[in-house]
């Protein structure tokens, strides 16, 4: 089972591709309060990079942070 995790709850973003509980590449990239502008260029490097697309994922998980993926 491959796994998309994305996580926004700080400054950084950051997004990670696990498969069976192994983690194949993890990316951050520093984003104070603007991850709605990053996190899709840093998926798409993610999938490139490991050279997967949207349909190899079985689960995608995110966190609940403190909403730094709004522009405020």
């Amino acid at each position: 089972m491959k796994i998309l995790a994305v996580e926004t709850s700080c400054d950084i973003a950051s997004v990670s591709l696990l498969e069976d509980n192994n983690l194949i590449l993890e990316l951050k990239e520093l984003s104070p309060k603007s991850h709605s502008q990053t996190l899709m260029p840093l998926i798409d490097k993610l999938l490139k990079d490991t050279n997967n697309s949207l349909k190899d994922i079985s689960l995608f998980a995110c966190d609940n942070g403190p909403r730094f993926f709004y522009r405020h």
